[in-house]
């Protein structure tokens, strides 16, 4: 049987055709010369992408933004390198460690410093009069660790949750998470919750807030050193030294720098419980319909943060208006405070405003759940 010539060295894919031309006899189908994987991949046409694709989703990765987040929590710095930015969670994890050390090794000069002193005070060598100490420097340490743990959360959901964006995959929706990644991290939630800028705002804000403190406690160890030193906390008297610590601790905690912070982590966490409901578990009905579960975990969540159970059960105004009265009623005790129009009994007194607040948020809630059969 006679064939047309073949250019030199052309191969059909199925068989080869001798260089030459000429006649030829064909294989056996056992020899016959099949293509790789690998050239038939070179070879396919634009429009065929099979391979690859079923490739890349076979290479992809699970990433838990939950389990990135406990990671970047126990860990700082393995959260990133489990959610795909390795080189990032190295360097978070390398400060992180130069942080501790700082912080140790100036705990340990500070302690040799200070038991010396009273072995020597012991011993009639010295009187107990305790010398310069790098409590700055202490403080400065303490201080990066504590930014670096909060990072390495807050970047280790990003990572997470980009890494899902990114492969297409389904959201992650938990207000047990959501509430839990708020609390300890303000504006991780709204990260947790696709809402990134916003995110870091309250993120930034809430560092922002960690530094306005610091005056305050400043102020109250200076005010306790000099009480010490002119001996007013005398031991024989220990209702008057409690009552003056309270007050120095009642200004402290009333001051704008503390005020400020927890406002920002109440309404990160509100913020994200209602981002939540307006969004992924928008049709969940577990919260407005009678459970004894549930209901005891708005009691919870109105303790944890007043108006949090309403946002969950989508009562907006209701929340944020029992938000409000509670931030707000504090604000105003640190104002009047902090400018002495009032004493320190004074705001105990007022005090009981916003615990009003917080008990009406913890009760409302499951009497509204409670009543959901009526509504329907």
């Amino acid at each position: 049987m006679n064939y047309p010539a073949a250019s030199k060295g052309v191969s059909t894919g199925i068989f080869f055709i001798a260089p030459g031309g000429g006649e030829f006899t064909p294989r056996p189908p056992a020899d016959y010369i099949f293509f790789s994987k690998v050239n038939l991949k070179n070879y396919m046409g634009p429009s065929d992408g099979k391979i690859d694709n079923h490739r890349a989703n076979s290479d992809k990765k699970q990433i838990s933004t939950h389990r990135a987040f406990v990671y970047g929590a126990f860990a700082p710095g393995v959260g990133e390198i489990y959610a795909g930015s390795r080189m990032q969670g190295i360097l978070t994890a390398s400060l992180f460690l130069i942080c501790s050390v700082w912080f140790t090794l100036t705990l340990f000069s500070i302690l040799s410093a200070v038991v010396g002193r009273v072995f020597d005070s012991l011993n009639g060598m010295e009187s107990l009069v305790l010398p310069d100490l790098p409590f700055v420097t202490l403080g400065v340490s303490f201080l990066g660790i504590y930014y670096l743990w909060l990072w390495a959360m807050i970047a280790a959901i990003d990572a997470a949750v980009s890494h899902r964006q990114r492969y297409a995959e389904p959201p992650q929706a938990s207000v047990a998470w959501a509430i839990t990644m708020s609390w300890f991290c303000p504006g991780s939630g709204q990260i947790y919750t696709a809402d990134r800028r916003f995110g870091y705002i309250l993120f930034a804000a809430y560092l922002l807030g960690i530094l306005l403190t610091i005056p305050a406690y400043r102020q109250l160890f200076q005010d306790l050193s000099e009480m010490t030193n002119s001996g007013q906390l005398s031991p024989n008297n220990p209702y008057a030294v409690i009552d003056m610590v309270h007050g120095l601790m009642a200004r402290a905690n009333y001051s704008f720098g503390k005020l400020f912070q927890i406002s920002v982590r109440y309404f990160a966490l509100a913020a994200t419980i209602a981002a939540l409901r307006q969004g992924p578990l928008k049709t969940d009905k577990r919260w407005t319909t009678p459970s004894a579960i549930y209901g005891l975990a708005l009691v919870g969540l109105g303790w944890l943060c007043p108006g949090s159970g309403q946002l969950l059960q989508r009562q907006d105004k209701m929340g944020w208006y029992l938000l409000a009265g509670y931030l707000g009623s504090k604000l105003l005790i640190g104002f009047l405070l902090g400018n002495d129009f009032i004493t320190v009994p004074t705001a105990d007194g007022l005090a009981w405003i916003p615990l009003i607040v917080q008990w009406a948020s913890m009760l409302e809630a499951p009497i509204w759940m409670m009543k959901g059969k009526e509504r329907k």
